[in-house]
């Protein structure tokens, strides 16, 4: 059982319990009350954060929460107007008002007395201080609301195929069809409904990345790539950190990845594969459909989670109780999916778009390791403590696919356990491979910025042929070229990718390390998420007893270790 305490609610001591954090008059007065309290000493400095992070929990919490009801329905027109009004009368003010406490607290004598538990917090304020414009919470308005008709538009296509208007994502169930001639049918109409959107998404991103480079001159940035990397606190490696990264890959995930293709052509009997030939079983047997209703996707999970560590079965069961997921796809739904911290309550909700194929289970082991990692470290009372590191938090969700994965077999027969375990590590490998893609084409989309869209497409072609697989993408050459644009992260969270493939390799070892001693790799786990954001990320990774190694060594070992389990 999950113990009563786990989800108790934080007790307000400053901020007031029916505070309207939608309203800028309530939240001005709360943080005028922190600019003008005395901090004379470590105590006082103490005392303040707590408050501060009351006031920044609530505030992150309403955000959360109407960022949610808009993804939930694109359509809600209401739920669009909450959403944009938090972006663009609520958060400038939070903006500039946090930046005069960043100011304020790092001014203050007594800061230097403070004890080294607060270096990483102590770290990000610096940055945030340094980064912060005011001239740029207009740009951020806009960027909101830019992001949130790519949402739209994306969450209004549908298609009518086989009878019924459906979704993008509920045509992902017809690519595992056995019938080649309807998988290419699902594959072009899915095509043609989003082809007819792409010139309006192309406005909006070359919008984005106008504005966005706009942000970084005026923090004094040439382009947008750095000031990036800074407010995203990646300290601890760089762009050619990334760029050595695409080459480990370039090295040794895509050999391995094209011998993948040749065989799986060579299964099908296929000189060539399209587009529509990745997700099919290769041995002709029927795709795997192994729940229809959001009850049943989250029991198939459960169960998995329950093998891992019971606990972590307890942890899902509380957030069912709490009605904190929303899983199944359908029309006016945004894509994708996503863990978001309700810090109010120090909870997270999960959003996905669940259509019935074995990738949702895999969906949902992710996202609840992100939730999983939420909750390890809610008992830090600064928010600043519980935001950790993306890498990390990547890391928790994309070991939690690896060891859910290792229990298959009881939710499934041995036969479809092996092909659903096969068919998720062949996944790993190209998932690698466009992760760095995706990084490669965003630096070069912001080392550029004044680009035309004709360069961008061809420069899209040449990093898909360096990364890219052996599919056949003849008389599809426009698909080819706008593939990107398909990748939502460009859109919301700019130049957030490199991290899924850090954590991929970190993931590994933590598979490879619960393959060899379960409860010392959950113990490490669990030990790592539970330090939230109070490390620096090498510190975060060694405590889950992984290396924080990029190199062409780290990435050819742990290849050779998926492609053995592969068999």
């Amino acid at each position: 059982m999950t113990p009563p305490t786990l989800f108790a609610p934080p007790q307000w001591e400053f901020v007031p319990a029916d505070l309207d954090a939608g309203d800028p008059d309530a939240l001005v007065a709360l943080f005028d009350e922190l600019a003008a309290r005395p901090l004379p000493d470590t105590a006082a400095i103490e005392r303040w954060l707590r408050d501060e992070s009351e006031l920044s929990s609530r505030i992150s919490a309403e955000q959360a929460r109407r960022y949610v009801g808009m993804t939930r329905d694109t359509d809600d027109a209401a739920a669009k107007a909450a959403y944009l009004a938090m972006e663009q009368r609520v958060m400038p003010v939070v903006k500039v008002r946090s930046d005069a406490l960043d100011k304020k607290l790092l001014a203050t004598p007594a800061v230097h007395a403070l004890d080294a538990g607060y270096e990483v917090l102590l770290r990000r304020r610096r940055t945030q201080s340094a980064l912060f414009r005011a001239e740029n919470t207009e740009l951020q308005r806009q960027e909101a609301e830019l992001q949130t008709r790519q949402q739209a538009i994306m969450g209004g296509i549908t298609v009518e195929f086989d009878g019924r208007t459906r979704t993008l994502q509920q045509l992902g169930p017809y690519y595992e069809h056995q019938d080649r001639s309807l998988r290419e049918r699902a594959f072009r109409t899915g095509l043609d409904a989003r082809r007819a959107r792409w010139t309006e998404l192309e406005d909006v991103y070359d919008r984005l990345v106008e504005l966005r480079t706009a942000m970084a001159r005026n923090a004094d940035y040439a382009t947008y790539t750095p000031f990036r990397f800074e407010e995203l606190g990646r300290y601890d490696y760089t762009e050619a950190t990334c760029r050595r990264f695409h080459d480990a890959i370039a090295e040794c995930v895509v050999p391995a990845v094209r011998r993948l293709d040749r065989a799986r052509a060579a299964r099908l009997g296929l000189d060539r594969l399209r587009p529509w030939d990745l997700e099919v079983d290769p041995e002709g047997r029927p795709p795997l459909r192994p729940f229809a209703t959001e009850p049943e996707l989250i029991a198939l999970c459960r169960k998995l989670l329950e093998q891992v560590d019971p606990a972590f079965a307890a942890e899902l069961d509380e957030l069912v109780r709490r009605q904190l997921l929303d899983l199944m796809s359908r029309k006016g739904k945004a894509p994708g999916g996503y863990q978001y911290q309700l810090e109010d309550e120090r909870v997270p909700f999960i959003f996905a778009n669940g259509v019935g194929v074995h990738a949702d289970v895999q969906t949902l082991l992710h996202e609840c390791g992100h939730a999983f990692h939420s909750l390890a470290c809610r008992h830090h009372d600064l928010m600043a403590f519980r935001d950790y590191p993306i890498e990390i938090a990547e890391t928790a969700s994309m070991s939690m696919e690896l060891l859910g994965l290792e229990h298959l077999g009881v939710v499934y027969g041995a036969d479809d356990a092996r092909r659903a375990y096969r068919k998720h590590l062949e996944g790993l490998l190209r998932t690698l491979t466009w992760i760095a893609s995706i990084d490669a084409f965003q630096l070069w989309v912001y080392g550029r910025p004044r680009h035309g869209r004709d360069e961008r497409r061809t420069a899209w072609l040449d990093i898909r042929r360096r990364f890219g697989g052996e599919v056949d993408w003849s008389g599809l050459d426009d698909a080819a070229a706008m593939q990107w644009i398909g990748q939502s992260h460009l859109f919301s969270h700019p130049l957030y990718y490199i991290e899924y493939g850090i954590a991929q390799v970190s993931a590994l070892q933590v598979w490879r390390n619960y393959r060899r001693d379960r409860g010392s790799a959950i113990a490490a786990y669990r030990r790592a998420l539970a330090l939230g954001g109070t490390r620096p990320l090498p510190e975060l990774f060694a405590a889950a007893n992984v290396d924080f190694d990029l190199s062409p060594q780290k990435l050819a070992e742990l290849v050779a270790d998926v492609t053995a389990q592969i068999g």
